[in-house]
This record gives structure tokens, C-alpha cells and sequence, in this order.
């Protein structure tokens, strides 16, 4: 959804270790990077010693970026992921378009709300495999906890649960318009490579917004 960001001065926002920054260096973007982390902001400095790509990074707040950057710094911002995990969305969506250029684009994705409830449990068969996700809360808004038991050890992150209406609220608050939604999912080649992809294909998981900053 990006499209051509040849030559364009890009900003990650919520960058984490830099891979979507990477990722937008690699097609020509020149980029700046944020996320409040230092330690994701070292491990991200040091993919850069290793591979320059000519990316800043810096440790701020997704909610002070207008006080960390002039206004109509950037022709484009981005952030994957990260949204739904900041306490105060409609800040961070009001900084980034103070920090975009005129019809600067603002291209975000974030975990679906309507499938990324407080409540999310997998109903699996005797075999183990997944048969339906079952789903409620959908609007108890507020910060939930997310807890990780298939990884190499257990962790849990923090969230903050909203529904659509509530992020189309912040949005055209802050001043975007919306030229585009999409829900991804994995095409047939993923599947072939990484079967475990299957539940992809029957739950929406993400949502990216295509967003420009209106006159």
C-alpha cells in the first residue's frame, strides 16, 4: 500500500528493531525512525552499523513527534504494528499529521479490532487443530493483556482495545482523509511455505489504513 517511495523523506513511527524502516530504505525511501524503546532503538542502530541503509533512529514519543520534528517535515509516514499498542492513539494520529507535508500520506496497519478482542480463545479439535475462534468484548474498550505461550519462553504486551468507530473517530479528528482500507491475507505461495498460515485465510487479523493529511 505504500507504493513508489523513491526519493521520499519517510518516517517510521513505533519502529521497534527497524524492519518495516529496512524494508522502506531498500525501495528508496530516505527514513527516520522512532520508538520509545531504547533498547529496540540499539538493537535497530546496530542492524544499521551492519548494513547501512543510511536510516536515523531516534527514541521519542509516537505522541511528541511535533515537538521532536518541524511541521511538514515528511512527504510520508508509516507504522507497522504499533498503534494499538500506545496509550493515547488520537495524540500520536494528531502528531503525525502535524508532521506530514500536505497531502503527506500516512500508511498504518494495526491488529484488527474486530478480531483482536479482550476475549480470543482458539476452539481446537483432539488433534490440536484449529476448528473456530471464539470472540466477545469486542466493546470493552481499554488496556488489555495479551498473553505469548508458543515462543521459545511465555511473555505478555500490553494493549489498547478500540473498535472500528472509534478509530475512524480518531482519524478524521485529526485531520486525514481515508483513501484506503484492506484487510490482508496470505496468498497461495505463503500457504505453500508456511501452512500454519492456514487461520489467515478464515479470520481477518490486521487492518492497514491508507491515509492522506487533507488541506
Amino acid at each position: 500500500m505504500c507504493g513508489d517511495v523513491t526519493g521520499l523523506q519517510v518516517l517510521d513511527v513505533g519502529c521497534d528493531a527497524g524492519y518495516f524502516a529496512r524494508e522502506m530504505a531498500h525501495r528508496g525511501a530516505r527514513v527516520i525512525a522512532v520508538d520509545i524503546s531504547p533498547r529496540m532503538i540499539e538493537h535497530a542502530r546496530h542492524q544499521e552499523a551492519m548494513t547501512p541503509l543510511g536510516i536515523a533512529y531516534r527514541v521519542g514519543d509516537a505522541g511528541e513527534l511535533d515537538t521532536l520534528f518541524p511541521a511538514g517535515s515528511f512527504d510520508a509516514a508509516t507504522s507497522c504494528l504499533a498503534l494499538q499498542d500506545m496509550p493515547s492513539v488520537a495524540q500520536v494520529l494528531r502528531a503525525v499529521h502535524t508532521v506530514l507535508r500536505p497531502n503527506g500520506r500516512f500508511v498504518a496497519s494495526i491488529t484488527h479490532p474486530c478480531s483482536d478482542t479482550p476475549y480470543r480463545v482458539w476452539e481446537r479439535d483432539d488433534a490440536g487443530r484449529k476448528r473456530w475462534l471464539c470472540l466477545d468484548g469486542y466493546f470493552e474498550r481499554g488496556p488489555i493483556e495479551y498473553s505469548w505461550r508458543d515462543w521459545a519462553y511465555d511473555f505478555t504486551t500490553p494493549a489498547v482495545h478500540a473498535t472500528l468507530e472509534d478509530w475512524f473517530e480518531w482519524i478524521l479528528g485529526a485531520g486525514f482523509r481515508v483513501c484506503g482500507l484492506r484487510e490482508p491475507r496470505p496468498n497461495e505461495r505463503a500457504l505453500v511455505s508456511r501452512p500454519d498460515l492456514e487461520d489467515a485465510m478464515r479470520m481477518s487479523y490486521f487492518l492497514i489504513f491508507d491515509l492522506v493529511r487533507a488541506e
